[in-house]
């Protein structure tokens, strides 16, 4: 063999190796994809994975702020609005909320409120009333637009809409006691969920 024809063959058996570290470098980089596509948004659009066995404080401390959030913007608007306006960003909370053993009842809880709210709001609709265009939040910025309640039964249908908030409050401080792991932070979520009633107080 020449002494070219053995340098060649060095040569191709290095970028051969180079390239099988390279692609297990890249695999070991990867990030499973997350079941059902994407997970609880951050303000600032970023996904946590879904699946999550342990509740964590990042977590936990999202799902709060994204309440908050949405009680100061519903609150912002006349009463006629704020159901619909709570209905449709709490449903949009459930969404961003993980799926998987940790906060699964907390989806749940929250999901059903947001379900029971709508049909609610759907009774008293005012299809004659302008509808208003959401200005968002800081956490929140999907466009919505909020229906308007009648007047003449506005004020039912708060009390109701509070029973329906004060009773997922309750469900997720009964769900956090069955498990020490999530007891604190479920406590955390029903009490940023229980805060939404003051939008809720008749007219």
């Amino acid at each position: 063999m020449t002494t070219r024809t053995c340098l060649h063959s060095i040569h191709v058996a290095l970028l051969a190796g180079a390239l099988a570290l390279s692609t297990v470098a890249d695999v070991r980089g990867q990030t499973a994809p997350t079941p059902g596509g994407g997970g609880l948004a951050d303000g600032g659009g970023s996904a946590i994975s879904a699946g999550m066995d342990v509740p964590t404080s990042y977590v936990t401390n999202s799902i709060v702020k994204n309440i908050n959030a949405a009680r100061v913007e519903c609150g912002s608007y006349e009463p006629i609005y704020r159901i619909d306006c709570l209905r449709q960003r709490l449903a949009e909370i459930t969404r961003k909320i993980p799926r998987g053993p940790a906060y699964s009842e907390a989806r749940q809880i929250v999901g059903r409120a947001a379900s029971q709210l709508g049909r609610i709001q759907a009774g008293i609709a005012d299809q004659k009333a302008p509808r208003k265009r959401s200005r968002g939040n800081a956490r929140l910025k999907a466009a919505h637009v909020y229906t308007a309640d009648r007047r003449d039964k506005l004020n039912k249908a708060m009390e109701q809409a509070r029973q329906v908030i004060a009773e997922a409050e309750t469900q997720l401080l009964r769900a956090g006691e069955n498990s020490e792991k999530r007891a604190g932070h479920y406590q955390q979520i029903a009490a940023a969920l229980g805060s939404t009633k003051v939008l809720l107080r008749s007219t």
